[in-house]
């Protein structure tokens, strides 16, 4: 069966569809590579928009059978699924990769001092630097991977933040950069990849019949678990809130401007009452 693939046409974005091919032992298939709204505001220079412009115009192609399925980064994806797709996570290594990495300019130390120009655009990822790393001079970063470290080692920023699964995917060398891997927790799906796919499409015998759909079941039910949590507080990919699940148990933090709460636990309505009784919807709620 002939199958026809949406990507973006990102030098990631067409690495994911590889392992999807290679993970799923798709032999015949079309590319179709189309631009997004999230693609061409990042074009523009925006840093401050829903992630799930990445994805929302790939998923309408799939909604009308113009493909059959469509890859993404997971933790791009909104909480709340979408009516009439259906998805399926996996990862194509042994291990998540779940880490973001501090990258110093090639000529600087990688000694973190708080008065250092961090480059990141992720509202969580800002929020960390500034409670676990106590920074203090944080500034908006877009653009693909490729980019941001042009930036960085053309002196526009003395470190920026990225996550080590995308570095990892497209073989960078960061060998010749230095780096501090972070151990915070980080984004709901970080380092996981999806495949989308319309309700009822023959697609999904393929995808269902594969070894790696029962290696990963409990990778895809950790994945709903986080994301269950992120529709109960109304949060998504773009919220300040980080979150993992290790089989049956969560754990994560929630940060406001001023401060940030810690949550884990292994049901999510009891910690839903502790986010509440911690004030952590107001926390939420301040960066509206």
């Amino acid at each position: 069966m002939k199958i026809k693939i949406a990507s973006r046409s990102s030098k990631l974005a067409l690495k994911q569809v590889e392992e999807f091919n290679k993970t799923f032992l798709i032999k015949e298939y079309d590319l179709i590579e189309t631009s997004t709204r999230g693609d061409e505001l990042s074009a523009k220079g925006e840093t401050l928009f829903d992630k799930g412009n990445f994805v929302s115009d790939i998923e309408n192609l799939i909604l009308n059978d113009s493909v059959d399925v469509a890859i993404h980064s997971a933790k791009d994806m909104p909480a709340k699924e979408t009516k009439g797709l259906k998805h399926f996570y996996f990862i194509e290594n042994s291990k998540r990769m779940v880490n973001d990495l501090l990258i110093f300019r090639k000529d600087t130390e990688p000694n973190f001092k708080s008065e250092m120009k961090l480059g990141t655009s992720s509202l969580r990822r800002k929020m960390q630097a500034k409670f676990h790393l106590s920074a203090t001079n944080i500034e908006p970063l877009n653009g693909n991977i490729d980019t941001r470290l042009k930036k960085l080692n053309d002196g526009q920023y003395d470190c920026i933040i990225l996550a080590e699964a995308g570095l990892s995917r497209l073989d960078f060398l960061i060998k010749n950069q230095n780096y501090k891997r972070l151990n915070h927790v980080t984004c709901s799906g970080q380092g996981v990849l999806a495949v989308q796919w319309k309700e009822g499409n023959s697609v999904e015998s393929i995808i269902k019949s594969s070894q790696i759909y029962k290696d990963m079941a409990n990778l895809n039910n950790e994945i709903n678990m986080e994301r269950e949590l992120l529709v109960k507080l109304n949060a998504d990919c773009n919220s300040a809130i980080s979150i993992f699940a290790s089989g049956n148990y969560l754990s994560g933090e929630i940060y406001g401007v001023e401060n940030f709460i810690s949550f884990s636990g292994n049901n999510i309505n009891e910690i839903l009452e502790n986010i509440h009784k911690n004030n952590g919807i107001k926390l939420l709620h301040e960066h509206n």
